[in-house]
């Protein structure tokens, strides 16, 4: 049994309108048989994954928003309530895959996703796998990197890869339940924020060299998954740069230096 949910918007400190519960009303939030009907976005690509295998999905919600400033308090707890109440009521799931942004942030919580892990982590306990799935633009923080087994993150800019990130953040979960995988995860940062100008990942570009680059590592049997960040530069949070994330198969040290040499291409 594996709990699905996501809570997904990008915010900018610097400008725009908060966004509260009617924001994602408007827009998208949806609970229990509903989420499991998806066949679009990442969360489809997890439901049509997880669909094929011997494997029973419990739908916790699906909350998503155009981009804002940033979440009002009250929003974030009552979704964030929601999310982990109905997780309390899983128990026991043999894992937990989410479909998260990296770049939110709420009135008093400036990294959402991190404490949205770190708070699944104390429900579900140290064993149990938590996989996540990003936006390539996201803010990475060593909460996020602690507190999950797994982060893959979108490959494409402009982004059209949402369905196929979802099917990869749930085979990964299903590698560690099946034990294919252990992973050994290490994300390595460039203190340094751009523009999305020249993030593209296709053609010619700097971004699109890190991206290649990145990718090229997947060919490597140690190597599970790689990731290449652009972070989001309208947050106003410590620690923000953009750089690599890489994950392998039970070899912390080649995750280590492969992270570094995609932060220092960045």
């Amino acid at each position: 049994k594996i709990a699905l949910g996501s809570i997904f918007i990008e915010c900018n400190h610097f400008g725009g309108t908060p966004a509260d519960l009617e924001t994602f009303e408007r827009s998208q939030l949806d609970y229990d048989s509903d989420i499991l009907a998806y066949k679009t976005g990442t969360v489809g690509g997890m439901v049509e994954t997880l669909g094929k295998e011997n494997t029973e999905i419990y739908p916790l919600l699906v909350a998503s928003a155009c981009p804002s400033r940033h979440i009002t308090q009250a929003c974030y707890e009552q979704l964030k309530d929601e999310l982990l109440s109905r997780l309390k009521k899983a128990l026991p799931v043999q894992g937990v895959l989410l479909a998260l942004h990296g770049a939110a942030a709420a009135e008093e919580v400036g990294d959402i996703e991190g404490d949205l892990l770190e708070s699944v982590r104390s429900l579900v306990g140290p064993s149990i796998p938590i996989v996540a799935t990003l936006d390539l633009h996201a803010h990475v923080t060593e909460q996020m990197i602690h507190t999950a087994d797994a982060l893959l993150a979108w490959e494409t800019y402009p982004h059209a890869d949402a369905w196929e990130t979802g099917l990869r953040g749930a085979q990964a979960i299903l590698d560690i339940l099946n034990g294919k995988l252990q992973p050994t995860m290490t994300m390595a940062k460039a203190p340094v924020l751009v523009s999305g100008i020249k993030g593209n990942t296709g053609g010619s570009g700097p971004f699109a060299d890190v991206m290649r680059l990145a990718k090229s590592y997947e060919q490597q049997s140690d190597v599970y998954s790689t990731s290449a960040f652009l972070v989001h530069p309208y947050l106003d949070l410590p620690d923000m740069g953009g750089g690599g994330l890489v994950i392998t198969n039970n070899d912390a040290a080649r995750s280590e230096e492969l992270a570094r040499t995609l932060a220092t291409e960045y």
